[in-house]
């Protein structure tokens, strides 16, 4: 058992930041002195702090993935070393803005972290402040962001495990990137960042449709999750109209009609659009193709649902 009144601080070890708030137990010493076990994520650590309530002022009513920031001393004692904490808030305004992008997504609540790190690594290799601005702005939002990094990317076919919507956003992401680097090679860097970012969210819609736990909700019987990829993007949009208005039509644009049939009733005006729709539809029967075979050896028929398969035995020569 662990006595809190053993454990001394390391001089020079000191621990600060400010994370998201993702679990929170109360328990006793073995002197019976109440703390409290304190889990504090962000998008590439994950640690347990402890806090006792008599020596620190702990704000009220703090809520699950609230952003906290926090002070604490590394201290030693008989069981390891752990993070007593001298200090935590609810973050003030120079707290957040001075961190990098998507700092705040919790790395403890993303059932596949190497895709996480390779949206982070993406994000931040972006040239432009304001789609980096852009996709805090969404991706950080906190009645969001846990379905994004949890939730599967369909119910019944392709990517439909948890973290598949992930997967499967990075792929069309990068897919876009693809065609326009063979396609058009010509096109600058900003355009290619916008078809990127445009390849990214297509999806983010099924934010609405799907729950932390990937089960479907009302939503999804009630409306088309590209209906509702505008409304997850607003808070982002109404920053870059004023920001970069041209790449915020352009993400409009596009996110509404590219889809077959032109939902909205307006062709594509751009190749991007038709990228985006492209690199969609490859991602999805990649996948499924995957896992029509994933019982029997890749080659002659195989079968996903409705959807049947065929690869053909070839020999190298």
């Amino acid at each position: 058992m662990m006595k809190l009144n053993e454990l001394r601080p390391m001089t020079q070890e000191t621990f600060t930041g400010t994370y998201r708030l993702t679990g929170r137990v109360a328990n006793f010493d073995d002197e019976g002195i109440p703390y409290l076990k304190i889990r504090l994520s962000s998008c590439d650590s994950d640690c347990v702090v402890l806090a006792v309530p008599d020596s620190l002022c702990i704000p009220d009513r703090l809520g699950p993935m609230e952003l906290v920031t926090v002070k604490g001393k590394v201290c030693v004692g008989p069981e390891g070393s752990a993070v007593l904490l001298t200090e935590i808030r609810r973050p003030i305004h120079t707290d957040v803005i001075g961190l990098p992008s998507l700092h705040t997504l919790p790395r403890a609540f993303c059932p596949v972290p190497e895709a996480l790190d390779e949206l982070i690594g993406a994000v931040r290799s972006l040239e432009s402040v304001h789609l980096q601005s852009f996709l805090k702005r969404i991706l950080e939002r906190r009645g969001r962001l846990e379905v994004f990094l949890k939730a599967p990317a369909s119910q019944n076919y392709h990517h439909n495990y948890p973290g598949g919507l992930l997967i499967h956003s990075l792929e069309v992401a990068k897919g876009v990137l693809d065609m326009v680097q063979r396609n058009e090679p010509e096109t600058g860097r900003a355009l290619q960042e916008v078809g990127f970012v445009a390849g990214l969210l297509h999806d983010i819609g099924k934010t609405f449709t799907y729950d932390i736990k990937g089960k479907p909700t009302a939503a999804a019987r009630l409306c088309d999750h590209g209906d509702l990829t505008l409304e997850a993007c607003a808070p982002g949009l109404a920053y870059l109209d004023k920001a970069d208005s041209d790449a915020a039509l352009a993400l409009r644009h596009i996110w509404t009609c590219a889809s077959p049939g032109a939902r909205y009733g307006k062709p594509p005006a751009m190749t991007l659009a038709r990228y985006v729709r492209d690199a969609d539809g490859q991602s999805a029967i990649a996948d499924n193709q995957r896992k029509a075979y994933r019982n029997r050896p890749p080659k002659g028929f195989g079968r996903l649902g409705q959807n049947a398969y065929w690869l053909p035995t070839l020999e190298a020569r």
